[in-house]
This record gives structure tokens, C-alpha cells and sequence, in this order.
């Protein structure tokens, strides 16, 4: 009874340790829906989507909404909202966010640490190209979701060939979507499995000291009843399917340096962004 006991709160660790891994991040939020333009199901919808690129590219990708911008510019609304609200991951604090104001009839975005170089001028050009239909026509949810649709091409991009580094204070406003972001955050993962490693491993030397009265047997026909396997029906089960994404072509008729801009926020952090109205 005691090993069965011991067995039972050994398995629960290792269930626990791998929840927390997987919900170390899930207390922060990725939808601030100030202005309550998405509905439930819109917000599952955004929601998961930030958070598959949060997950894959360690940075934040952030929604806000919000009725009034407290008399300050939609650039710096977002800016301060991103700095305020803990935004971005590790030191640099990695991540963009989108602000929509419906009733002000403005919109920004605003990158902070490597997603600055992530996103380059001509990256929030054609973002922004892709927003503004769905912002005019008040499909407030279809302007998230094309937002993180496009923000997975760029991060990808970077995460594969990373920038410079180099900011230019010099707007660049030629479009060429050259998208260019980051790396895996794997400390949580590796934990993980050397804890699940470890309580596995404790488990199972604790119940192969429970089976003495088991002994091997030489070979696999030993294990057999006489007449007690006799295959019914034979046929092929495939197992696993491969999926290939291809980003959507993008418009390279202009050349562009693939620099980002920058500014300061009023806490004096560096952002790059880009803002308008609708």
C-alpha cells in the first residue's frame, strides 16, 4: 500500500512540474481589451494566436484597445502602455504590440527590444497595409488576427537570419516587405524534462522493487498462452501527416535598406512603431 502511495505522489509531482512549465507565462496578458471591442469567441481566437507566437519566438505580441488616449498621441499611448504594463520579454523586454482606439479613430503599433530589428520600416509598412481595411470597415477582430498572421512571417525570418542590429533614425516609408526575430526561450522546457526525468526514473525503480516475483522469460513466445493470440484482421494505419506553410508572396517591386526607426517614450526606453488613423 505504501509503495502504491509512494508511486501515486511521485507521478503527481511530475504532472505538477510539467503544468507549471507549460503555464509559467499564462498569468500575463496578451489581449487588453480596454474598449471591449472583441467578443468572447474573438478574444479565444486573438488570444491564441498571440500565444503560439509568444511561445515559438520567446518575445511578446501584444492587442490593446482603449477608448481614450488620455490626451497623448496614439505613438505614445502605446508606448507608455507597453512600458507600464510589463510587456516584453528578458532584459531588452522583446515585443510588439498593436493599439486600436475605435472611438478616437487611431491605431499604432510599437516594437521594444530585438523585435525592433524584427520589424523593420518597411515590415510595419505593409503590416499597417493590411490593417487599415479591416480598422475603416470597424472589423476590430479581423485587424488583430491580420496582425499576428503577419507578425509570423517576420519573426520567422529574423529567428533564421538575424539582423545587424543597426537602428536609423532616418524614416524609411519605400515598401518591400523584406521580413526580418529572436530566439526560443528554452529554459522552461529543459527544466521540465529533467525533473519529469528524474520522477520517472524514481517511479520506476520503485515499482521494479515491487515485482520480485516476476522473472524474465528468454523469449517473446513465453509470454503467450498457447491459443490465445490469434490475429483477427490485418490492415495499414499511417500514423503521421506532414504540413508545409509557405509565407504569402510579398510586394518587392522597391528597394529598401531594411533599416528601423526609432524614438523615446516618456519612461525613456527606445521604441520603433508606427501609427496612424482610420
Amino acid at each position: 500500500m505504501k509503495k502504491k502511495l509512494l508511486s501515486f505522489i511521485l507521478a503527481l509531482l511530475l504532472c505538477v512540474s510539467l503544468i507549471t512549465a507549460a503555464l509559467a507565462d499564462s498569468d500575463k496578458s496578451i489581449v487588453y481589451d480596454q474598449e471591449g471591442l472583441f467578443d468572447e469567441y474573438d478574444t479565444e481566437i486573438i488570444s491564441g494566436k498571440l500565444a503560439e507566437l509568444n511561445r515559438i519566438y520567446g518575445v511578446d505580441v501584444a492587442v490593446v484597445t482603449a477608448s481614450s488616449l488620455d490626451g497623448k498621441t496614439a505613438e505614445e499611448y502605446a508606448d507608455d502602455f507597453y512600458d507600464e504594463n510589463g510587456i516584453g520579454q528578458g532584459a531588452s523586454k522583446d515585443g510588439i504590440l498593436l493599439l486600436i482606439s475605435e472611438n478616437e479613430r487611431v491605431w499604432a503599433i510599437s516594437t521594444s527590444g530585438s523585435c525592433i530589428d524584427a520589424f523593420t520600416d518597411s515590415d510595419l509598412d505593409y503590416i499597417a497595409e493590411d490593417l487599415l481595411p479591416y480598422l475603416s470597415d470597424g472589423d476590430w477582430s479581423g485587424a488583430a488576427i491580420s496582425f499576428a498572421d503577419d507578425c509570423g512571417p517576420c519573426l520567422s525570418a529574423y529567428a533564421s537570419e538575424p539582423d545587424d542590429g543597426n537602428y536609423s533614425d532616418d524614416t524609411d516609408d519605400d515598401y518591400d516587405y523584406t521580413p526580418s526575430v529572436m530566439y526560443f526561450n528554452s529554459v522552461w522546457l529543459i527544466g521540465s524534462l529533467l525533473v519529469g526525468l528524474i520522477v520517472a526514473l524514481i517511479v520506476t525503480l520503485s515499482m521494479k522493487r515491487g515485482m520480485k516475483s516476476v522473472s524474465m522469460k528468454s523469449s517473446a513466445a513465453d509470454y503467450l498462452r498457447a491459443g490465445s493470440f490469434t490475429p483477427g484482421r490485418r490492415e495499414d494505419l499511417f500514423l503521421y501527416h506532414t504540413v508545409s506553410m509557405t509565407a504569402k508572396p510579398k510586394n518587392d517591386d522597391n528597394d529598401c535598406g531594411g533599416f528601423s526607426s526609432t524614438h523615446v517614450s516618456s519612461s525613456g526606453s527606445t521604441h520603433g512603431g508606427r501609427s496612424g488613423s482610420f
